[in-house]
């Protein structure tokens, strides 16, 4: 029987954000913590900080913990005002270079506009 710890999840999604930093198109990912504690926060703070990831202190809670997403968004746009796009992701989800990919012809098909574009993606569950 293989068990699978949520921190192993997290891990390989550490890893993926990573693997689509093609260079050309430069992926700078943010990591948002509350004030959540323990051996599990710890190892997956260290491992994304040696990663290359920006390790951020949540900028603002609601009453039950929760980060506010407009909030992270807003510390992202200030700390990284070049950027061609902003994605929130939850830290399960894994992705392959084909978003890259995406975001490069959006950006090819809109060259020469200079306003914000919102895309927005679903997730599927492959069961």
């Amino acid at each position: 029987m293989i068990v699978i710890t949520l921190l192993q999840v997290y891990l390989n999604t550490v890893r993926n954000w990573v693997s689509l930093d093609s260079g050309k198109c430069c992926v700078k990912p943010i990591m948002f913590i509350t004030n959540q504690s323990g051996l599990d926060v710890y190892i997956l703070t260290e491992f994304a900080q040696r990663l290359g990831w920006n390790i951020i202190q949540a900028p603002k809670l609601s009453t039950h913990g929760v980060p506010f997403v407009k909030d992270m968004y807003r510390y992202a746009a200030k700390r990284l005002p070049n950027c061609s796009y902003y994605a929130y992701s939850n830290g399960d989800i894994l992705y392959s270079h084909g978003l890259i990919d995406t975001l490069e012809a959006v950006s090819e098909v809109h060259a020469g506009l200079h306003n914000y574009k919102l895309s927005k993606a679903r997730q599927r569950r492959l069961n």
